[in-house]
């Protein structure tokens, strides 16, 4: 590949102007740059033709990034989609660039179509423009030994593959991949500008709704296709969910009234209007919350966190209705059972008959005989009673225990 060098074309400029102050003024770069923007169209300098390797002619271009996230304006969990706005550099080296000044150390230019820049694009961009407002956020730094600075403020839309199975309490890593559209790896070779600290930057003004952004990570790989082999980059960037908005609207009202639902052991199974009408009115609220919180969760072919929870909770609500309607059956039983048998007791009836003798004729001994049989009835051991004191320990124990494993398991981080 042919080389030019465009010294003696801007040392004539110079030569010419008389511009030999030690201080480089404003009208003297540009000076400088009118003569090197004019000796660069003069020449023979192809901006559709790749300049040398690094290691020259025939070795690949080494093109160093580095990026400054300004900001990431949204995360869509339904459509799976990020939007960043931020500071994308490219540096390489181009020796038909080069140029001869003491006193400049690099020149600056806008028509940046002028020059040849590497063909890269952004492989999850779903939309994305460059900023124009006021005038295109774009530049060129070209220092003396042919380094070129290519900075671009750009505004992208990404898509994230995103895993609700642990919603909302997940962890959402986003890849976005940086290839050359046309040139193999043996034309391009893409790298981290590593010689900069910064080279991969976040501004610390982020204001996210819903999520916090925990670690930027850069890496870089090879993508293998059909069409041969290609330098990749690639940044990762890690989304932890805030849980506040569920965490009122779904966890604290589900306890709530899941301990509510527990309280209705407590009711006797005679007060059958007060217990159902308790526990269908808990039901009724912890589905419409359900329902309510499912219009902000994303749609998944799986089972996610908040679907276990609800499913759970729910679960613990119905079976303390299903309880309730076993003990009453058990009651009525009982209840029948007992007035059998306290009928047919050999040693119960002369007694019973010799009080009823007495109480003909006389309420009071009528009352005592109504009282007589109560006690006997209700000292009689039952069965409803006991399984509503079982459910009374049962009933806690099971719910911490699900909660025990539920924050677990979902909030581990993984």
């Amino acid at each position: 590949m042919r080389r030019f060098n465009l010294l003696y074309a801007v040392f004539a400029i110079f030569v010419c102007s008389g511009l030999c102050d030690s201080d480089v003024s404003y009208s003297t770069e540009n000076a400088f740059l009118q003569g090197y923007l004019d000796a660069l169209s003069a020449s023979d300098y192809d901006p559709r033709v790749p300049p040398d390797g690094n290691n020259g002619e025939g070795s690949p271009v080494e093109v160093f990034m580095s990026m400054h996230i300004l900001n990431i304006h949204r995360i869509d969990d339904f459509s799976m989609d990020y939007r960043a706005q931020f500071y994308f550099r490219q540096t390489w080296n181009d020796s038909r660039l080069q140029f001869s000044d003491q006193e400049l150390s690099f020149i600056n230019m806008r028509d940046v179509e002028k020059l040849w820049k590497p063909d890269l694009f952004f492989v999850e961009e779903k939309e994305g423009m460059m900023h124009n407002v006021v005038s295109p956020n774009v530049f060129v730094r070209i220092k003396p030994n042919g380094e070129v600075l290519y900075s671009i403020r750009l505004s992208i839309t990404f898509s994230c593959s995103m895993d609700f199975r642990k919603y909302p309490h997940d962890i959402q890593k986003c890849t976005f991949n940086i290839e050359s559209y046309g040139y193999q790896r043996n034309h391009i070779e893409l790298d981290w500008d590593r010689r900069k600290p910064d080279f991969m930057s976040v501004s610390n003004d982020f204001g996210f709704q819903d999520f916090d952004l925990i670690d930027v990570k850069p890496g870089a790989k090879r993508e293998v296709y059909l069409s041969g082999e290609y330098s990749s980059l690639q940044v990762t960037l890690t989304f932890q969910r805030k849980s506040g908005f569920f965490v009122t609207r779904l966890c604290i009202p589900f306890i709530i009234l899941v301990l509510l639902a527990w309280l209705s052991f407590w009711i006797k199974a005679k007060a059958m209007t007060l217990r159902l009408t308790l526990l269908l009115v808990i039901l009724y609220f912890m589905v419409s919350l359900g329902s309510e919180v499912n219009d902000y969760i994303p749609p998944a072919p799986y089972t996610k966190g908040s679907d276990v929870w609800i499913a759970v909770c729910e679960s613990l609500v119905f079976a303390a209705f299903l309880e309730f309607i076993a003990i009453n059956l058990i009651s009525q039983k009982e209840e029948k059972s007992a007035e059998k048998k306290f009928l047919k007791d050999p040693e119960i009836s002369p007694e019973l008959n010799l009080k009823a003798k007495k109480a003909a004729g006389n309420t009071d001994d009528v009352n005592s005989v109504v009282n007589f049989l109560t006690n006997r009835l209700t000292n009689e051991p039952k069965l409803s009673i006991r399984i509503d004191k079982i459910w009374r320990i049962l009933y806690p124990v099971c719910f911490l225990f699900f909660n025990i494993v539920y924050w677990s398991v979902y909030c581990n981080g993984a």
